[in-house]
């Protein structure tokens, strides 16, 4: 075949069988897809799925009905790999994404890079479909690129791959699939809080089931979202919880949240009312607003008057049950205190009543010992026998030598005390 008539070329491969059809499709597929681009897909596609045969083309071509044979399931070749000529349709994206959608229905091996491809071409029509308002193929084409993110072969697409395409196209509704399921919770409030619908502010409440600590985030983006949408031209007569209005659905999520946050009991009553009021999530400063609304915002009280009411309900619970428990120990200190000195006033009326009890004479045993030690050398021994009455010489020595084999000195001069031998020593 001649290279400056493509349909011959394309004609004279199409005689070929499978194999030698393929090697002519990788040697000349860029020319042929450049003038022929139609065509040249057909054949790729039959090359692909397992349908190519050269006599169902030469029966299509003549307009001939295909054969039992050719039109039995069994495949009529093998399958081929799209990634061998993937490169022939670079320069026409579109039919690209037609033989790529049409290989991944009919489970035909694609590549991880072509089916990020896929996706990339898909949510490019997509975008181009909404920027024309062709709602028929945007809609056609968000199924087809949601369906690619859902499917089982996302893994081997690469999940933040994919994230990076999803967002160059501004593909919301994908971002915040994969932002799900790579668990990137900061970013999916965030598109949660941008799109504001009702759908995505129960996701966000659902989210504060699974993960307490995402209440004080999820309050500042429904203010937000609050304050938004009164900016947007909401009645303010109509702006109250029990309103059928769409700020009225706001409002009851707020409650509906604080009834969730007092039942946790994981947020302080103080940093609730100031996320109420519009100074942010942050917890020591009101530096951190959401990014999709710079401006303070709050909401009004009546949204708030039930939580506020059971907290300062359950505030003066405690403060009388405090107060109460106060009261009991003050009582059973004071009744401490009188013990103590009831026992301390019995002690001292027990130590003076012993100071009396003692009925001996005062004697200074120390003089008497000295004066009886004087008495034994002589000093005054006659006096001694006048003054004791005859108590004598003999009864000197015996007073002394009983003194001497004595154990207890002073047991000896008790017993002669209490005879009158020494009352005038």
């Amino acid at each position: 075949a001649c290279a400056d008539n493509p349909s011959e070329m394309l004609a004279a491969i199409c005689s070929f069988e499978a194999p030698e059809t393929v090697q002519a499709l990788v040697a000349h597929g860029p020319i042929l897809a450049r003038s022929l681009p139609r065509e040249t897909a057909g054949v790729v596609i039959a090359l692909c799925d397992g349908t190519y045969s050269p006599t169902a083309l030469a029966d299509a071509a003549a307009g001939r009905p295909a054969t039992k044979e050719d039109g039995d399931n069994a495949p009529a070749c093998e399958k081929y790999p799209i990634s061998l000529f993937a490169n022939s349709f670079i320069e026409n994206p579109k039919l690209l994404r037609l033989i790529l959608s049409h290989c991944r229905r009919n489970e035909c091996v694609l590549t991880p890079m072509l089916r990020r491809t896929l996706l990339e071409l898909t949510v490019d029509e997509w975008n181009a479909a909404k920027r024309t308002g062709d709602n028929d193929l945007e809609k056609l084409r968000y199924d087809e690129a949601i369906t690619l993110l859902s499917e089982n072969h996302v893994e081997d697409m690469g999940d933040y791959e994919a994230l990076v395409i999803v967002e160059a196209a501004g593909f919301t509704d994908g971002e915040i699939l994969l932002y799900e399921r790579l668990n990137m919770v900061p970013m999916l409030l965030e598109e949660y809080a941008r799109n504001g619908g009702e759908r995505a502010r129960r996701q966000m409440l659902a989210m504060c089931e699974h993960d307490p600590e995402l209440f004080s985030e999820v309050l500042s983006h429904f203010v937000s979202i609050a304050a938004e949408k009164s900016n947007k031209g909401a009645n303010q007569e109509d702006g109250s919880i029990n309103s059928e209005t769409e700020i009225g659905g706001v409002f009851r999520d707020i409650h509906e949240a604080l009834v969730m946050a007092r039942e946790h009991g994981n947020l302080p009553p103080v940093r609730i009312l100031r996320i109420l009021a519009g100074e942010g999530f942050g917890q020591f400063s009101s530096d951190n607003h959401p990014s999709h609304l710079q401006t303070q915002c709050s909401v009004p009280l009546s949204v708030a008057l039930d939580y506020v009411g059971a907290i300062l309900d359950d505030s003066s619970r405690k403060i009388n049950r405090l107060k109460s428990n106060v009261e009991e120990y003050n009582k059973s200190c004071n009744d401490m205190e009188h013990e103590i000195e009831a026992l301390l006033s019995s002690g001292t009326s027990k130590s003076n009543s012993t100071e009396f009890k003692s009925c001996l004479p005062n004697v200074d045993i120390d003089e008497m010992y000295s004066t009886l030690q004087d008495m034994a050398e002589g000093k005054q021994n006659q006096s001694l026998a006048a003054d004791t009455g005859g108590f004598g010489r003999q009864g000197s020595e015996e007073f002394w030598r009983e003194m001497e084999n004595s154990y207890d000195p002073f047991e000896t001069i008790c017993f002669y005390i209490s005879k009158g031998y020494l009352e005038n020593i």
